[in-house]
């Protein structure tokens, strides 16, 4: 198989980088994390994903595309010279280069399912990622989630609930999949911003946490770069962004 090379942004806070990092050290697979680091700023963190640039924008999309990226956005997966990007297409790679990690569920019609919730994260919950941006050491001691941010994480406790009563776990599918690579960073922001687990899904969550992938993860993401912008919003809600380093 060609070279593989992931471009990322700091593991310590991109969600969309950890999940195609988790997919491909799930697989086994042999690839090299390259780290981009950027200076994003406060507003990249309350736009969606980055995705808005202003005034300079054909300069900053040029320089982005100087370090690898395709649309101006991270992570991209270099299989040799042919760049794959955005976060589920990259999973979705990964699951047909290394059948036997089983990323996708068997059956076609668990398949399917396992597809649509993988697609409401990717494209859904733009509250949760704006108001509980990823940090994966920081914690917020005391913080209180708008309206719309409760009922988006009722719905991410909503699909937990229902794929593992179809499954019978101890992931949303059974065995581990793209569909928990996809959940995960969500995991990881109820532990920051101390959000209460439902006692029936704490299995499910120390089930994710005890995977070899996302023990890896952390231990990488503890020496990745730090991004000031996260770090500064955390701490504008009273948490500390280095709690559990």
């Amino acid at each position: 198989m060609s070279r593989l090379r992931l471009r990322v942004l700091s593991l310590r806070y991109s969600s969309w980088s950890m999940r195609p990092w988790l997919a491909l050290t799930h697989a086994g697979a042999d690839f090299d994390t390259e780290t981009v680091e950027l200076e994003l700023r406060k507003r990249d963190l309350t736009a969606q994903e980055d995705k808005e640039l202003e005034g300079d924008a054909t300069q900053e999309l040029s320089t982005r595309r100087q370090k690898g990226s395709v649309t101006g956005l991270f992570p991209v997966l270099y299989v040799g010279d042919t760049p794959i990007h955005e976060s589920l297409a990259i999973c979705e790679w990964v699951n047909e280069a290394y059948p036997q990690a089983n990323l996708l569920p068997e059956g076609t019609l668990d398949r399917a399912r396992a597809r649509a919730i993988a697609c409401e994260m990717a494209s859904g919950f733009a509250q949760l990622r704006s108001q509980m941006s990823c940090h994966l050491f920081g914690r917020v001691p005391s913080f209180s989630p708008n309206a719309a941010t409760r009922r988006e994480i009722a719905r991410v406790f909503e699909i937990w609930s229902d794929a593992l009563d179809r499954s019978g776990g101890p992931f949303l599918f059974g065995r581990f999949s793209v569909t928990d690579v996809m959940y995960f960073p969500v995991r990881t922001r109820f532990r920051t911003y101390g959000i209460p687990i439902p006692e029936r899904l704490i299995p499910y969550v120390h089930s994710l946490d005890a995977l070899p992938a996302v023990q890896a993860l952390e231990r990488v993401a503890r020496t990745a770069p730090a991004i000031p912008a996260y770090d500064e919003y955390l701490v504008s809600l009273g948490g500390d962004p280095s709690a559990t380093l």
